[in-house]
């Protein structure tokens, strides 16, 4: 069985539930880990990394920019890994690279090291950890893909939401050096033996099937149509053949770099309006509370609407939220703002694994959101940049609000035209039926 584990045989043997729960725990601890490196970390550490070395805020910001298009590079060959090798192998390594370079900011002293050690982890953040964890756990589920991604992202959510308050406890009490060498430790504590142990490639691994569908059913259901969301999937150069990918491509594009653009900044804006360091990270954190539950009701939303109407949903709140920062000037404004950011942060994951996933089916999605996902990095890449240049040469992040909010908007309706992709499809005898 391939890419199988002792230790899984014997829980699936166990367990009175579906295995397929027990990857998507698994796969999830690394979308945990995966937050070490996330901008709501990195935002709180931009005051004391401005103090200490006298860092520009551009310079800061930066790193993300750099680890975005490092990983822009990557990003098509970690989605071959993963359909090459399998998911595990690559969300262990990601585990142990995550681990190495969040300690290793400690030592980060020169902007040279610090580029080297956050970009580092970054590339991971924006590539092996997402896509390997989703990935792996759409293969396991298709009628209830929505739940089991929303799984994943809701575990994201819970590292993003610890690794802001620890880091804030941390370099409170503690200094920025002890702050970075505990994310790391946490990184390989929770996430390093649930990968290397418990995550298996594909339920056919195990002798199952997907959803834990009976043998009997699933030779019943094969006499019907095939659908992009079943067994019909498509390769790569198919995808990219389709004019849903490519307006799905750019519409990450724009949706990163609002949304990103946005965090990598929002702490020092909410100390700008006078909020301490502690009521800042407070209300950021509360983002990643309101991503937590919304992760899990994103997921159930998408089993009951198409999933190109949720994404301009998401589109709609992210720009309504950007807008809204221009009027924040309280703490009761901070957590309304943060807890928009945090709806929007809990559907546009949980969104674009599943349109990616119904859309193009399972076989080669590794490659696919490798490639899709170079247009999340170009906006992840240019967003922080560009807010953080306005930023420097205005005084004000005001004309960054109103540019990234209705840039937003115009998206919510241009997505609506990524309608779900049709193809030639072969049948038995050997003619040609497109997909209704």
């Amino acid at each position: 069985m391939r890419n199988s584990h002792p230790m899984a045989l014997k829980l699936k043997n166990i367990l009175p539930f579906f295995y397929g729960w027990v990857v998507v725990v698994a796969s999830g601890t690394a979308m945990f880990a995966r937050m070490a490196p996330n901008i709501t970390t990195l935002t709180i550490f931009i005051h004391p990394l401005s103090q200490e070395f006298g860092w520009s805020r551009t310079l800061i910001s930066g790193s993300v920019s750099a680890g975005a298009l490092a990983a822009l590079v990557l990003s098509p060959a970690v989605g071959w890994c993963i359909d090459r090798f399998g998911a595990r192998p690559v969300l262990v390594i990601s585990v142990l690279v995550l681990g190495m370079t969040m300690t290793s900011m400690a030592w980060a002293t020169l902007p040279l090291t610090f580029y080297v050690a956050f970009a580092s982890a970054r590339v991971v953040f924006h590539t092996s950890a997402p896509i390997g964890a989703s990935t792996v756990s759409a293969r396991w589920f298709i009628a209830k893909r929505g739940r089991a991604i929303g799984v994943i992202f809701l575990w994201g959510a819970i590292g993003g939401l610890v690794f802001t308050v620890l880091s804030a406890e941390m370099i409170d009490h503690f200094g920025m050096k002890t702050a970075w060498i505990v994310i790391g430790l946490v990184v390989f504590g929770v996430s390093l033996a649930p990968c290397l142990f418990l995550v298996v490639e594909r339920p056919e691994d195990m002798g199952l099937l997907p959803d834990n569908v009976s043998r009997a059913r699933d030779e019943r259901d094969s006499v019907k149509a095939v659908t992009p969301g079943d067994e019909d999937s498509w390769t790569l150069s198919e995808a990219m053949n389709s004019k849903s990918f490519w307006i799905l491509f750019f519409m990450g594009m724009a949706m990163f770099c609002v949304n990103t653009g946005t965090n990598v900044h929002i702490g020092a804006y909410y100390r700008d309006q006078g909020m301490t360091m502690t009521l800042a990270a407070i209300a950021i954190s509360f983002s990643w509370i309101v991503s937590a539950i919304g992760s899990l009701a994103w997921g159930w939303v998408l089993e009951k609407i198409q999933a190109r109407w949720a994404y301009s949903m998401v589109f709609v709140i992210l720009g309504v939220s950007t807008l809204y920062l221009l009027a924040v000037d309280s703490t009761a404004g901070a957590f309304v703002a943060s807890g928009l950011i945090g709806c929007v942060s809990g559907g546009s994951n949980v969104v674009i694994s599943i349109l990616y996933a119904d859309y193009y089916g399972r076989n080669s999605l590794g490659r696919i959101r490798g490639v899709s996902e170079t247009g999340v990095l170009i906006g992840q890449a240019v967003g922080p940049l560009l807010a953080g240049i306005l930023f420097d040469t205005r005084g004000s992040y005001s004309f960054v609000f109103i540019l990234f909010g209705g840039l937003a908007l115009a998206c919510s309706l241009i997505v609506l035209t990524a309608k779900p992709p049709v193809r030639p499809v072969r049948i038995a005898t050997g003619r040609q039926s497109l997909t209704p």
